[in-house]
């Protein structure tokens, strides 16, 4: 999908993603549970990290890692003053404060360029992430919902969708059912060994605890 403009932080080169994948690999194999999402255009990045609930997701900066990403932030900040309703500006500052996790100023600044372009499926899609990272899976899924309004299929949005079902709200079938609509609907998926390994590994959650069910 041609994406509209997005900053560098966007993209992911393949030496990067393949190590991130055997990363992930390494923690699912490992029995953790694991919490990644995809950023909202067509070269995903993921985020992962072993957590027990939400909350847990992704680090928090530190006072000085705050003060380091400000003064990073800030000549973005002062062009903004000049053009306020610049979209691309908006969705880099956004992107900025995202990549350093900081997740509440993110979704300022998304929900900003939003209100100018609030078709823009990627960045809505990264927002409903922010919000997912920072402990609210309701809300994650109300801006994937909006997200899929736009554009049915937009793959990363049905991939999150399944992980925030899967992790957030402990729905395991509304997962499968997001996952499989992603591999039916875009076949030549080119993430689609990761989706098919998720769906494997949560279907065999659910046998192990239908069977230890059953024993009771």
């Amino acid at each position: 999908m041609d994406a509209p403009s997005r900053n560098p932080s966007r993209n992911t080169s393949n030496n990067l993603q393949l190590q991130t994948w055997m990363f992930v690999i390494a923690i699912l194999l490992s029995g953790a549970l694991l919490g990644y999402l995809f950023r909202g255009t067509s070269s995903p990045t993921a985020s992962a990290g072993s957590l027990t609930s939400s909350q847990n997701i992704g680090s928090r900066p530190t006072s000085e890692s705050r003060s380091s990403i400000e003064t990073s932030v800030q000549p973005l900040l002062d062009r903004l003053k000049d053009t306020p309703n610049d979209p691309d500006l908006l969705t880099e500052i956004g992107d900025t404060y995202y990549d350093n996790h900081e997740y509440g100023k993110a979704v300022q600044y998304y929900q900003r360029l939003l209100k100018i372009r609030p078709g823009d499926v990627d960045v809505r899609t990264d927002m409903g992430t922010a919000i997912w990272y920072s402990g609210d899976a309701d809300g994650a899924i109300r801006e994937y919902h909006m997200s899929l309004r736009y554009q049915p299929n937009h793959p990363q949005t049905l991939f999150n969708m399944g992980v925030v079902e899967w992790q957030g709200k402990h729905h395991d079938n509304a997962a499968l059912q997001w996952w499989q609509k992603l591999l039916s609907e875009d076949p030549g998926y080119p993430d689609r060994e990761k989706v098919e390994h998720l769906v494997q590994q949560v279907q065999g959650e659910m046998a192990r605890s239908a069977g230890t069910q059953a024993v009771r």
